[in-house]
């Protein structure tokens, strides 16, 4: 006979226990298979239990469990695991809010590296450290770098996560909040306003960490495509905003001055000086790009010359790439 897991959704071999308490005999006995069932049936309300962050609840019916089966080291250890858990939550909630949030994030860092109601617990606690935030510093506020948002897309409350992120880039609109409001976009199947956004966070910083992460695989790999595909070497990851425009995945800003924004917020790390000098270059070069394209509809001829002579002097080889996919498809 195999014994449910309490922590994954896979049976697993049973821990010592007295054989004559845990498992049916051979040849019958109804009582001993009916307290096997009540075994079963109370390890798996224990796991709904720990899946909804109820760990009060779970730890009691681990002692009673404990309590009927003393001898069973495996209940004993997923006891005293529970109520230590249960206690550093209960703790953690009797914290101010500003303080509540990282206390809630390291028992979330902790919690164990298996699926089944772990999993579920992860993404309660990662709700709350959202709240938590929220609550002492609003939608703009910060836990290591990432706003509330980001812990409620961890927590798979996309819906949320957007809610939360639109609220935090309508205070000040934080490269990081944008890609993560682009991610939630995409993720909730707005793949072209999250681009729209994605093209406004890599014109504000295209060095946020975030951007490795972006959940749209096409933004995610701009910065390869500007060293790989059009050899770009005086800092690719800077041009990933004109390259995306280039190669299509990223829409034209709908006027120049929308291409070097004002920074409202610092960036994710101090640039270096060639860091700096790119971008600013890129931005340049997106807006001579969004220059030529209102000239050409102006029918201003020279207006499109002088715009595509910024871009050659810029970028030669983006430029000419410009020239392949844009003005001669």
């Amino acid at each position: 006979m195999r014994q449910l897991s309490l922590f994954t959704d896979e049976a697993q071999s049973p821990a010592p226990v007295l054989p004559e308490e845990d498992s049916p005999p051979a040849g019958g006995g109804a009582a001993q298979l009916d307290l096997f069932s009540q075994r079963i049936l109370q390890l798996g309300l224990t796991s709904e239990a720990i899946a909804a962050g109820r760990l009060d609840e779970a730890g009691r019916r681990l002692a009673a469990l404990q309590a009927r089966w003393p001898a069973d080291p495996d209940l004993r250890g997923r006891a005293a695991q529970v109520a230590a858990l249960e206690r550093r939550l209960r703790g953690a909630q009797t914290l101010p809010d500003a303080a509540r949030a990282p206390a809630l994030l390291a028992v979330v860092r902790d919690l164990p590296p298996a699926d089944g109601p772990w999993d579920a617990l992860r993404a309660v606690l990662l709700r709350r450290v959202a709240e938590a935030l929220g609550a002492s510093e609003g939608e703009d506020a910060a836990l290591e770098g990432q706003p509330p948002g980001y812990y409620l897309l961890e927590a798979g409350a996309v819906a949320e996560a957007r809610t939360s992120l639109a609220a935090a880039v309508a205070v000040r609109r934080r490269p990081r909040a944008l890609y993560l409001l682009a991610d939630a976009t995409a993720l909730l199947g707005e793949p072209g306003a999250a681009r729209h956004l994605y093209l406004e966070a890599l014109l504000r910083d295209p060095f946020d960490p975030a951007l490795a992460a972006a959940r749209d695989d096409a933004v995610r790999a701009l910065p390869d495509v500007a060293r790989d595909e059009l050899d770009i070497e005086d800092e690719p990851t800077a041009w990933s905003a004109p390259v995306g425009i280039v190669t299509g995945v990223l829409p034209r800003p709908a006027a120049p001055g929308a291409c070097s924004p004002a920074e409202a917020a610092p960036p994710c790390a101090p640039r270096s000086p060639l860091q700096q000098q790119a971008l600013d270059r890129a931005r340049r070069f997106v807006e001579a790009l969004t220059a030529a394209s209102a000239h050409a509809q102006r029918r201003d001829g020279e207006g499109v010359i002088e715009a595509r002579r910024t871009m050659k002097r810029l970028a030669p080889t983006l430029f000419a790439e410009y020239l392949r996919r844009v003005i001669q498809p």
